[in-house]
């Protein structure tokens, strides 16, 4: 290391430089773990991503019926709220361990009946947790240390960076991938805007180059921090993801003063990502630090009776979770009267500081007989400003401490400081919002308080279904069911005039919390079409509430074009306009490989799908890098103002290229007929 010409001689002692070198090395080492730390982190935040948006994207016609721009946020709610889609969601979360549990053991007990789009996602995501991006290099290519005949991995994972275990011939070695980006997204642009809203809110803002994904974006947005008047990355906390969102924003209400905060965000498609943007500039909220929280659960810890006669006490609270600035020490005050017949004012006062890192104090030396009053402060600094909590206080006394610690009764006397109660179940009472007319559809809203174990993420069953309806249509009076880990659910496709019955079930590891039920009733639909809905039709008018899409593309044919290895797939429809009621807006066109031909019902080992919306005036996709002697699913739908049409489905097979290396071009009509199974929505 030392190409300056600085040369050690053998068996000199250099006291400074070796211990300075260890200490180096040391922090060196202990950096590397903490940025391996934060790239695992970043890395099941980027899988969670790839999973949501491979879930929007089998989901992207419905999607685009309700909102004119798929990548808004609207399409993630609307998703975590559909039947189907919720489902597909449910592996992506990051609540669990794919290493230790396989996807029917996680979904089946989530989704007894029907967990298709579950084990679909779940697969997709053991796959790209084993799978790196990009392709590997042809054999061939190989050269220097990847190319020796040796076996020196089994499995990406085993392979630094980007680099991809690959065969080269005779052999496995770790090798840098070809098309590592293919149909990637462009990484944001690194610089983030920062506005402190009225609210208290801070909205951080980014914007793309420009979008090349025909998926929908995921943007992961993570944050990291530093205590102190001035900003340092050395002794920032690792990064932590903050937020997903399919939007080019996001809203923070857990900004804190006194701190430093710096962001990045990475835009992620079922193909995978470019990476994090470089760390943003420094951000410092404008508002000052408020003082730290009284401190809480003051409590008598043990107490003991020494051989004077006089007594010790031990006295605990609870650290405050995560103040504005770190408690510098606490202050304890205690004052005591004696109990005898004449009464002693209690004017007696001590005092004692302790460490803002240590939760208790020993109060030592104590009268026994004597009443107590022991008072808890915590103070800080801001610069020069001391910022002090408020009091809480702890009455005992020395007779009951030392005989018997339970009889000690406290008192605490803060308005902050409200004592929890651990062992008693909070009433978790539902509220229902009022009914709204939204999407063509009747909604409300029903929300409650979270479970009482804040620190783990709560998942919530959530069951309704009309009891009884004023027209008798007993249309939808199935039972319809939603999973949430939010404290509300937006229940949708509601009936007029009837009324329901939802129940909130928690769902926790340990054990079953009770499950709370309320009534609601929807308003008759003359109500609503008096006001802001002049459009709706009342089905009492024996009209339809939305004329019925029923245009749909005939003639689905294919055509395939053979170049060396590659082989690309024209795929055509016509329309026919005597179905079209409503304005066109274009053709919503999704492909699909189906591997396992002979098992229709079965998972399908691979899942690539890809989607995408034409104009009017294109009857014709071309589709690139198609797999030899594959069996393809094509969908396509009208769509128009007025929603989408029906899907018209074909299946088509890729030419063999063994079989036909003298045809270019191979005209193939849809000979094979897959019938997809059958989907409820």
């Amino acid at each position: 290391p030392f190409s300056s010409g600085l040369r050690l001689l053998p068996g000199a002692a250099y006291p400074a430089w070796r211990p300075a070198a260890a200490a180096a090395a040391a922090a060196a080492a202990a950096g590397e773990a903490a940025r391996r730390q934060d790239d695992s982190f970043s890395a099941a935040s980027v899988y969670g991503a790839r999973c949501t948006s491979r879930c929007l994207s089998l989901q992207i016609t419905r999607i685009s019926a309700f909102f004119k721009h798929f990548q808004n946020n609207g399409s993630l709610v609307w998703c975590q709220n559909h039947k189907q889609c919720s489902k597909c969601l449910e592996p992506c979360k990051e609540s669990w361990d794919l290493k230790k549990n396989h996807c029917q053991s996680f979904c089946e007990p989530l989704f007894p009946k029907k967990n298709y789009e579950c084990l679909t996602s779940c697969e997709f995501l053991k796959y790209i947790l084993s799978v790196k991006q990009g392709d590997c290099p042809a054999p061939e290519k190989a050269s220097g240390f990847a190319a020796a005949c040796v076996e020196s991995c089994e499995a990406d994972s085993e392979c630094s960076g980007v680099k991809k275990c690959c065969s080269n011939g005779c052999g496995h070695t770790c090798q840098v991938p070809k098309n590592l980006y293919k149909g990637v997204p462009l990484k944001p642009r690194k610089e983030l805007k920062f506005s402190e809203l009225q609210s208290g809110q801070l909205e951080v803002k980014w914007s793309s180059k420009f979008n090349i994904s025909i998926e929908p974006v995921l943007y992961v947005v993570q944050r990291r921090w530093n205590y102190g008047i001035h900003p340092s990355e050395d002794d920032a906390t690792s990064w932590q993801t903050v937020a997903q969102t399919t939007e080019e924003r996001i809203q923070l209400s857990d900004i804190r003063p006194s701190r430093w905060y710096q962001f990045r965000v990475a835009a992620i498609n079922v193909h995978g990502t470019r990476g994090f943007t470089a760390p943003s500039k420094h951000f410092r909220s404008s508002k000052d630090p408020s003082a730290p929280p009284a401190p809480s659960n003051l409590r008598i810890a043990n107490s003991t009776v020494n051989s004077d006669g006089s007594v010790s006490v031990k006295i605990i609270w609870d650290l405050p979770e995560e103040p504005d600035i770190p408690v510098h020490h606490y202050k304890v005050f205690w004052s005591w009267t004696v109990n005898s017949k004449s009464f002693v004012p209690a004017k007696k006062k001590r005092r004692k500081t302790t460490d803002g890192s240590q939760n208790y104090v020993v109060l030592e030396g104590l009268q026994p007989n004597s009443n107590f009053m022991v008072e808890l402060q915590a103070v800080t600094y801001w610069g020069q400003v001391r910022l002090k909590s408020a009091k809480v206080s702890l009455y005992f006394s020395s007779t009951q401490t030392a005989i018997n610690k339970e009889q000690v009764s406290i008192v605490e006397k803060a308005a902050d400081a409200a004592p929890s109660f651990k062992g008693r179940r909070p009433t978790r009472l539902l509220e229902i919002g009022v009914p709204f007319y939204q999407d063509d559809q009747l909604q409300v809203k029903v929300y409650w308080k979270k479970t009482e174990d804040a620190s783990s993420r709560s998942r919530y069953h959530v069951q309704w279904f009309p009891e009884s309806c004023l027209h008798n249509d007993t249309k939808g009076s199935e039972k319809s069911s939603g999973i949430t880990y939010e404290n509300y659910i937006i229940l949708q496709d509601l009936l007029f005039s009837c009324k329901y019955k939802v129940t909130v079930q928690p769902a926790r590891s340990k054990g079953q919390l009770k499950a709370e039920s309320i009534f609601f009733t929807t308003p008759p639909c003359s109500d609503l079409k008096g006001k802001k809905h002049k459009h709706i039709s009342c089905p009492t008018e024996g009209v339809p509430v939305v004329p019925k899409v029923l245009a749909k593309p005939e003639n689905l044919s294919a055509s395939f074009i053979v170049q060396d290895i590659n082989i690309t797939g024209h795929f055509s429809w016509k329309i026919s306009k005597v179905n079209l009621h409503q304005p066109m807006t274009g053709f919503q066109v999704t492909w699909a490989e189906v591997t396992t031909e002979s098992r229709q019902n079965s998972l399908p080992n691979s899942i690539i799908s890809q989607s995408q919306i034409l104009p009017v005036d294109h009857y014709v996709l071309t589709v690139p890098n198609l797999r030899p002697s594959t069996l393809y699913r094509l969908e396509v739908q009208v769509l128009t103002t007025g929603g989408e049409g029906p899907a018209t489905i074909k299946s088509f097979r890729t030419p063999d290229l063994l079989m036909s290396p003298h045809r270019p071009h191979l005209k193939q009509h849809h000979s094979h007929h897959y019938k997809p199974p059958p989907e409820k929505y």
